[in-house]
């Protein structure tokens, strides 16, 4: 199948004089949301986007996809600023609308596990709604694992169900068959649905942002019971059960020893992992994506101290059995005393 191209030669339409417009990216556990994101930045031409990461779990690798930073609010290279929802999300907006220099548009990357509906309201229901344009929530769907019961999860379904356009990303490895039902699947949750297939996130700029497609009349009902009762809406985390394992270290893994790790000992349970990895046969800094039987891992050079850091999501995941696993993974300290290796990063 041909791998997407897209370019931006037909600008963006006009942004409005007032309002800043939002974007709120949704879809469950590695479905390609971050990946989008990144092609977003890439591509956005003349634009000054910021971009509100909320992550699930305590090291926030999602950020460090994006770009490496130090602080929780950073202006990134290409003049986009990159912020974590830590302190309330109607703080972090208004941390964005207070900056000196002028933002043109705001991107939300929700967590894989979250229900958009809350962070909808909070746009919708809230003083925000003065301040901001709700122009699109956008759901990412990986079309080569997603079915009707996805993972027993009412959130996957719900990020579906609240959304105004799905992306059916990752189509290069979902057959003809499997893409026709999930657009069945998808129509019938919701009637009239914009539905756009991508591989690897790239979906033209111009189909997704500034496009009005979110419409205030359709969520009354919910803006009236969320101004009356906003802590019935405030789990942003709907989690359906899901546990996650946060890992650190600064000793490497052995290659061999997390290959082990991944192909003998990972719990089925695991449903997405990602992370940043540090072997001792590399000198290079790895990306690490793991999303259901699939794993991938890409290399850029270490801009920061090397050292390990990884999450993984799933139900019922065994924390003590799994750390013990990765530990066992790292590079004896003996070892690594007595064969250090000039060129290697330590």
């Amino acid at each position: 199948m041909t791998r997407l191209n897209f370019t931006l030669s037909d600008a963006l339409p006009s942004l409005p004089k007032s309002g800043m417009p939002v974007t709120i990216i949704t879809g469950f556990l590695g479905s390609g949301k971050t990946t989008l994101l990144n092609q977003i930045l890439q591509n956005k031409d003349n634009l000054k986007i910021a971009v509100l990461v909320n992550e699930f779990g305590d090291i926030n690798i999602d950020e460090q996809l994006l770009i490496s930073v130090d602080s929780d609010m950073i202006e990134l290279d290409n003049g986009c600023i990159c912020c974590t929802i830590n302190d309330g999300l109607v703080n972090a907006v208004y941390r964005v609308l207070e900056r000196e220099e002028k933002v043109d548009y705001l991107v939300i990357e929700t967590t894989g596990l979250a229900d958009p509906l809350p962070i909808i309201l909070t746009f919708l229901g809230t003083e925000l709604k003065f301040l901001t344009r709700l122009d699109s929530v956008i759901t990412v769907v990986d079309a080569s694992t997603f079915d009707a019961e996805h993972f027993d999860s009412n959130a996957a379904l719900s990020q579906i169900r609240y959304g105004d356009m799905v992306i059916l990303n990752k189509i290069d490895l979902a057959t003809e068959e499997k893409i026709s039902e999930l657009k069945a699947f998808i129509e019938d949750i919701k009637p009239g649905f914009r539905i756009l297939e991508s591989e690897y996130g790239q979906v033209s700029l111009p189909l997704i942002l500034d496009i009005g497609l979110t419409q205030t009349d359709n969520y009354q009902t919910e803006i009236s019971e969320f101004r009356r009762n906003k802590s019935a809406f405030n789990n942003h985390l709907e989690n359906d059960g899901f546990n996650f394992i946060s890992f650190e270290s600064d000793r490497p893994f052995e290659i061999e020893k997390f290959e082990y790790f991944l192909s003998e000992q990972l719990s089925n349970n695991i449903f997405r992992a990602k992370g940043i990895l540090w072997f001792q046969e590399s000198p290079s800094r790895h990306i690490f994506q793991l999303s259901g039987p699939r794993y991938d891992l890409q290399s850029d050079d270490w801009t920061t101290q090397p050292k390990n850091e990884l999450v993984f999501i799933g139900r019922n995941l065994d924390e003590s059995l799994i750390k013990q696993q990765l530990n066992e993974c790292l590079v004896d300290l003996v070892i690594r005393n007595k064969f250090r290796l000039p060129n290697l990063p330590w």
